[in-house]
């Protein structure tokens, strides 16, 4: 999956999130938005056939999957161009539904700072507290300068994120996000993701009267409605 996004995070770094935020608050607690699926790069997407995810009413995203086999799993990533020094300690805001294993948060990392990804950082808070294990699937050279080689974590290669920054200063985060599975079952909402001290909620961007059907017109950001019918009349109005 990594050799597959090296062509594509450079044009998707430039994604845009839109900032909300009021008064004093801009300082102390930015938010943003991220817009369902716009946001998310499809190069690094690995949400399998029997993995899904949905938008909420109230600016959450439902994940969730069907059983507990290979395909069991959804997982999607957030471009960004962030040093690891900077990425504070990220965090997911998950309200579980059922089954007990909530999604791992994941940080794609550029650790040599050629531009290049090298890996995967996962934080399971549930699991490991503050630790943060690495991938199977990162260079030889980052498995090796791990800080932490041994068992007690999600894999051999691991540590704290100040301790991941202090084994890797030029590290830079290239895509953050979330992944639940493969091979578990379970359902909930991640009402928000924190990164880099700004915390996401999720939208979406409305195109077509038909679109604000179905629920539609209440997770569009871009615009907001009050109701089905002014989403319509909107799309109406514009022709």
């Amino acid at each position: 999956m990594l050799n597959r996004a090296r062509a594509c995070l450079g044009a998707a770094a430039a994604v845009v999130l839109t900032a909300a935020a009021s008064g004093a608050a801009v300082a102390d607690a930015p938010t943003a938005t991220i817009d369902v699926p716009d946001d998310f790069v499809a190069a690094l997407s690995d949400t399998r056939a029997t993995g899904h995810y949905e938008l909420t009413e109230d600016g959450g995203l439902r994940v969730w999957t069907e059983g507990t086999t290979s395909t069991d799993k959804v997982a999607e990533y957030v471009a960004t161009q962030t040093p690891l020094s900077a990425a504070g300690e990220p965090a997911l805001d998950y309200a579980p539904t059922s089954g007990s294993t909530p999604p791992g948060f994941q940080l794609v990392v550029d650790f040599d700072g050629d531009g290049s990804p090298d890996g995967i950082l996962v934080g399971e808070p549930t699991f490991y507290g503050s630790d943060w294990w690495l991938g199977n699937a990162a260079a030889a050279f980052v498995k090796s300068g791990a800080p932490v080689t041994g068992g007690g974590s999600g894999s051999t290669w691991h540590g704290t994120l100040d301790q991941w920054r202090a084994a890797f200063p030029d590290a830079d985060v290239l895509a953050f996000g979330f992944s639940l599975g493969s091979g578990v079952k379970g359902d909930g909402v991640i009402q928000s993701i924190t990164f880099a001290g700004t915390t996401y909620a999720f939208g979406v961007v409305v195109g077509s009267a038909a679109e604000c059907k179905g629920g539609g017109w209440a997770t569009s950001t871009a615009p907001t409605f009050r109701n089905q019918g002014d989403c319509v009349s909107a799309f109406a109005r514009s022709r």
